[in-house]
């Protein structure tokens, strides 16, 4: 098990706003109960943000691919994650959610993972009858997409 710290490769492969982000939103998941387990993702290591004993997702900083993309930290949230999803979430909460629903089946999605979109999911009242295995996937974390991400994992159940 890769023994490097999500904290550690931040500060190693991020600068500027893009570091500050990336370590503002995982200080606020440990400080809200979240642990992370790394593990070895070819060349890479990646987390899996652990949250009541139970991995809800992936996250991955700073690879190759993601950066000719332009993208420093990567948030997916799988199958697993559920939130409180009441009624009283507000309406932009929810389109941001919505907005960042990966849809079935994705072009650059390669077997295994393509056999997995045929998952029904419904977030917020609004059902997906195709999504990947991660249905919320998250690629910035700049000043609004950090606050709403942050809410998002508030309502973690």
């Amino acid at each position: 098990m890769p023994e490097n710290q999500i904290e550690n490769v931040i500060n190693a492969k991020l600068t500027g706003d893009a570091q500050k982000n990336a370590l503002d939103l995982i200080a606020f998941m440990r400080e809200s109960g979240f642990s992370f387990k790394g593990f070895n993702a070819g060349k890479e290591i990646r987390w899996d943000p652990i949250y009541k004993g139970k991995g809800i997702g992936c996250m991955a900083v700073a690879e190759e691919p993601m950066l000719k993309a332009g993208v420093s930290i990567a948030l997916w949230l799988g199958l697993d994650w559920r939130c409180d999803d009441t009624a009283t979430t507000d309406n932009e909460l929810k389109e941001f959610a919505w907005a960042h629903v990966v849809n079935c089946p994705q072009g650059q999605c390669k077997p295994p993972h393509c056999e997995n979109s045929k998952n029904h999911w419904s977030i917020f009242g609004k059902e997906y009858e195709s999504v990947c295995h991660a249905p919320l996937a998250f690629f910035s974390l700049d000043g609004e997409a950090l606050g709403n991400i942050k809410k998002l994992l508030q309502m973690s159940k």
